[in-house]
């Protein structure tokens, strides 16, 4: 018998995810995600049968925070995946819009974590916010001194992420996974880089709820 191919979806703040799992391993779906499903991500009801993260079977980590409630489905899906990957103690780092790092136990447990400005949006408020500051694409820098306005805020905005990331490590003991999208940027900060972390995690999540 064919092994069932289960199409996954991860829809973030900025873009929009999609693999098939064959309950091995994920392979990238290429196209419009609407033709894929039927509707347009975000508009309408879900088609039937669709099955969601939290609602409809459980992440693979527990969630112990505080208020269960508030955690994004996105970040338990990416604790879930390097929680099945690591197999112990272990720390995710995403990059994206916004800046997660979040934390695992040793018996599996989400404990927590932190969430600051993405790069991109540290630059978006810095132009949106001042009266001559140009916008910038970020990238990694190692020297803290600008030369020119933005090499200066390219540079605020590498160390600025650089540092939390190091001191938010600096708290955790565990194995390091890294994504999203502007995480290639600090790959030698991470132990493992698994840029579609999320939807592995929902992926595995849904496959270890099955009878």
């Amino acid at each position: 018998m064919a092994p069932m191919r289960v199409g996954v979806i991860d829809v973030g703040n900025s873009r929009t995810k999609r693999a098939v799992f064959d309950g091995i391993r994920l392979r990238p779906f290429s196209g419009r995600v609407e033709r894929w499903i039927g509707v347009r991500v975000g508009k309408g009801p879900l088609p039937k049968g669709t099955l969601l993260l939290g609602r409809d079977f459980p992440p693979l980590v527990r969630n112990q925070a505080l208020h269960p409630e508030t955690v994004g489905p996105d970040r338990l899906a990416q604790a879930s995946a390097a929680w099945a990957r690591a197999k112990g103690a272990c720390v995710v780092v995403a990059l994206g819009t916004a800046i997660t790092i979040d934390v695992v136990n040793r018996r599996g447990e989400f404990v927590g974590g932190l969430i600051a400005p993405g790069l991109r949006l540290m630059a978006r408020a810095l132009h949106d916010h001042t009266a001559l500051l140009p916008m910038v694409d970020p990238e990694r820098r190692t020297s803290p001194l600008g030369r020119h306005t933005r090499d200066a805020i390219r540079a605020g905005l590498s160390f600025a992420a650089e540092g939390l990331i190091r001191e938010a490590l600096s708290h955790h003991r565990g194995r390091v996974f890294g994504t999203g999208g502007d995480a290639p940027l600090y790959k030698d900060l991470f132990d493992v880089h698994v840029p579609d972390l999320a939807l592995e995690g929902v992926a595995r999540s849904w496959q270890c709820s099955q009878p």
